[in-house]
């Protein structure tokens, strides 16, 4: 893993490549986690890589993250939505990847601060 720094960007972000799986919020299917490799992350998000339909723009979504990749998220961010072994975020951004083969999906985290907890508990009901 090396980190990568781009100057238009307003966190430091690392290269780590590794398979997970995610599922949009109110609904009850995984994603393959063949199919989905994360490509970078940062104190405020993370990219990933998906050859399947992307989940929607601005849709709340659950990643599950191996046990490293958990605890790297907490080093950066103490503040984060947790639910069973995963980190709930917005996605914010996509792109596609391969042209006409993969979609680029920029999730950004979601943060017990940014929300009330009116809103934190209806979307942990969903």
């Amino acid at each position: 893993m090396h980190a990568e720094c781009d100057e238009n960007r307003e966190f430091f972000r690392l290269d780590h490549e590794t398979a997970l799986n995610f599922r949009e919020v109110k609904s009850d299917k995984l994603a393959n986690k063949q199919e989905i490799l994360v490509r970078n992350i940062s104190a405020c998000g993370l990219l990933f890589r998906t050859e399947s339909i992307p989940p929607t723009l601005s849709s709340s979504i659950w990643i599950e993250l191996d046990p490293k990749m958990m605890g790297l998220c907490k080093e950066i961010e103490e503040d984060l939505l947790i639910l069973n072994n995963g980190i709930l975020g917005r996605v914010v951004r996509i792109s596609e990847g391969e042209p006409g083969i993969s979609y680029d999906v920029g999730i950004g985290f979601l943060r017990k601060k940014d929300m009330t907890p009116e809103e934190i508990e209806d979307l942990l009901s969903g």
